[in-house]
């Protein structure tokens, strides 16, 4: 399987700092809009390497991405 350049990106940066990541933190860690980041969390999320979590924070809910078990090892295929 093959991911774009931005979905390893952000793939590259959940796996590095944990497997869970808030998609605020990884907008600001990229220097990418939300909405940007958000389309590569769908492209992992339908390609069964990742999934979106919901969490009560102190002020609003948080999203967050948690990386699948196949996410964690996951290693992209050179086309």
């Amino acid at each position: 399987m093959k991911l774009t350049e931005k979905s390893n990106e952000v793939l590259n940066y959940v796996r590095d700092n944990g497997g869970k990541v808030a998609i605020d933190e990884i907008c600001t860690a990229l220097g990418r809009a939300a909405r940007s980041v958000g389309a590569n969390v769908t492209d992992l999320t339908k390609k069964g390497l990742a999934v979106r979590v919901k969490e009560a924070g102190e002020e609003k809910e948080i999203t967050f991405v948690e990386l699948t078990p196949e996410g964690k090892t996951f290693v992209p295929t050179e086309e």
